[in-house]
């Protein structure tokens, strides 16, 4: 299987960066999914002007209709599972089991659902991240990481099925972004999820939203800019050549890492050294899935 090319890690590595830094926005909000609402309207504001030269000059291949849609669904059950994960559990817990379990099962499914053929130090790098998520979640449940997470049990089951639902739109996205380009895909898919989630919030969360928009319209411009951005930018990975999703996936999730430590010095999370230990064993995974690669 060919190796990924600098330029496709590089790229992935300045997604993760991004990625964590917007969920750090995300989560010191007073309503996350308000914000995630919010950041989505912002993306599609930002990105109306680009995404309609990009469609007059590659229009819009009519065969990935069906996988734009499909993801732009799944983004939507994202966006409410993430909040969810984010309203009971701390950062520095719930972002490494979301995104650390599409780590898990991407390069697994991707064998037999577009068959991907991991090579064998890739499979040393998913056990590591394993039990990196073990140390977080097991052994790290002593003392006060024990009793945040008795306390976040919930937030713990929703950071789980945003991690699901991160596997399925991964795969989807692999095949869709191959017919759509990059930017036209993620526009599509954010504005769907918008479209979905837009009733909900209004008419639920129209205080908290307005509250955001009145003291924070700095960080929902910034995130919405970032959350369209990193996106793209990952599917722009897929595309290039011995890019395989198996890979891509691992590799975007240092930002694992990065929001962990996010987590700590901005939002003064607690943190235990057997997590951290675990931040390192996924970190490390995820360097020898890319090696791997």
């Amino acid at each position: 299987m060919p190796s990924m090319s600098a330029l496709a890690v590089g790229l992935v590595l300045v997604s993760a960066v991004m990625h964590a830094t917007w969920n750090v926005l995300a989560k010191r909000s007073a309503d996350p999914l308000a914000f995630l609402f919010a950041i989505g309207v912002a993306g599609v504001a930002l990105y109306t002007v680009p995404a309609l030269v990009v469609l007059q000059q590659d229009g819009l291949e009519i065969d990935g209709l069906p996988y734009l849609v499909a993801s732009g669904f799944l983004q939507f059950v994202y966006t409410l599972t993430l909040a969810a994960a984010y309203r009971h559990g701390a950062l520095s817990l719930a972002y490494p089991v979301a995104r650390g379990t599409g780590v898990v099962l991407v390069p697994l499914l991707a064998i037999p659902l577009l068959g991907e053929q991991p090579t064998w130090l890739a499979f040393v790098g998913i056990a590591t991240i394993v039990a990196g998520l073990l140390l977080i979640n097991v052994l790290g449940a002593r003392g006060q990481v024990a009793q945040e997470i008795e306390r976040g049990k919930r937030g713990l089951l929703f950071a789980f099925l945003t991690g699901l639902t991160i596997t399925v739109y991964s795969l989807i996205d692999k095949v869709g972004v191959a017919r759509i380009h990059p930017l036209l895909y993620v526009y599509g898919i954010v504005l769907i999820e918008v479209v979905i989630l837009g009733p909900y919030v209004l008419a639920r969360r129209r205080t908290s939203l307005d509250n955001i928009l009145a003291t924070d319209r700095r960080a929902v411009v910034i995130a919405g800019l970032l959350n369209v951005s990193t996106y793209m930018i990952v599917l722009a990975a897929l595309r290039i050549g011995g890019s395989n999703v198996g890979y891509v996936v691992p590799l975007r999730e240092t930002s694992i890492v990065v929001a962990t430590v996010l987590g700590v010095v901005v939002l003064h999370e607690r943190i235990g050294w057997i997590r951290l230990a675990g931040c390192g064993c996924i970190a490390v995974g995820v360097v020898t899935i890319a090696l791997g690669g």
